[in-house]
């Protein structure tokens, strides 16, 4: 059997990094596309092995991207609200439709699609994003099921909430607030999901056996929820210093976007990190 081939757009990101590194040790040729050809994130991502590919997804010609038998999509950013839809939509639209075909497509997307809900969204919930990310990426899942069906391909949208390590996520966020007596906002009742980076790539790679036509769609979350009040106590009673404050005593539950969890544990079995042991990393690096 040949060995099989993977692109990832959003290959030098901690997502990207580690996912990559876990299908070349499974044996993949994993490429990777990434604006920048000089940087530490770059030289990190060539030594896991990914074979890179300097390409800029806004402005990019997707001719030059190799054929794959699988296209992973790991791009976002969210704090950079100009580019929501060049990026999210308009630079992966094209990259997407180059494929059309040829690859097929696991999506790492995002719960922010469902926008607030009462209880947490099950994959069957209604969408009803109420930011422009959440649009972009909504936009982009219909975007990827219709490539799907003209390329007879298959896909899955993998509805990711959260992903922590010891230097990155909402945990870490959240101590470095607390360390310094910042402010966490007004909403500290706003319900959160916090999940280890290694259950996301766990997730990924697993999604290739869920591959359908049309795409398949699994929420990828902690079933542990949080308000965001309880998750700052936890943490500062880890960390023993540093003091919890939000901009008011209550309110800001009607603003939660959480998942179900149910078809992903029973499609991929539970978490394998507890959040505890998240936090336990972030206080450990914080020193």
């Amino acid at each position: 059997m040949s060995q099989r081939s993977a692109l990832i757009l959003g290959a030098t990101g901690k997502i990207g990094v580690a996912l990559a590194e876990t299908l070349v040790a499974d044996g993949w040729v994993v490429y990777g596309a990434a604006r920048s050809s000089d940087s530490s994130r770059t030289r990190t991502a060539r030594d896991v092995g990914i074979n890179l590919v300097q390409y800029d997804v806004t402005n990019g010609d997707p001719a030059i991207l190799p054929a794959v038998d699988v296209l992973f999509l790991e791009i976002w950013d969210p704090a950079h609200q100009a580019q929501t839809w060049e990026t999210n939509f308009y630079g992966v639209s094209r990259v997407v439709e180059r494929y059309a075909g040829i690859a097929h497509v696991v999506n790492g997307c995002t719960i922010g699609v469902y926008g607030p809900t009462a209880e947490p969204a099950t994959e069957d919930t209604p969408c009803r994003p109420t930011s422009d990310y959440g649009r972009s990426r909504y936009a982009q899942e219909r975007m990827i099921d219709y490539f799907c069906r003209r390329g007879k391909k298959k896909g899955i949208h993998i509805r990711y909430a959260h992903s922590n390590s010891a230097r990155f996520g909402t945990i870490r966020r959240f101590a470095d607030a607390i360390d310094q007596g910042n402010s966490l906002g007004d909403g500290p009742d706003t319900m959160i999901q916090v999940i280890a980076i290694e259950d996301f790539v766990r997730v990924t790679h697993r999604a290739l056996d869920r591959l359908s036509e049309p795409p398949s769609i699994v929420n990828c979350c902690h079933p542990k929820t949080w308000s965001h009040r309880e998750l700052a106590e936890a943490i500062h009673d880890r960390l023993g210093r540093g003091e919890v404050v939000f901009d008011c005593e209550s309110g800001g539950h009607e603003y939660s976007t959480w998942a179900d969890v149910t078809r992903m544990i029973d499609w991929f079995g539970p978490t394998q990190i507890p959040v505890e042991t998240l936090i336990d990393r972030v206080v450990e690096d914080m020193g």
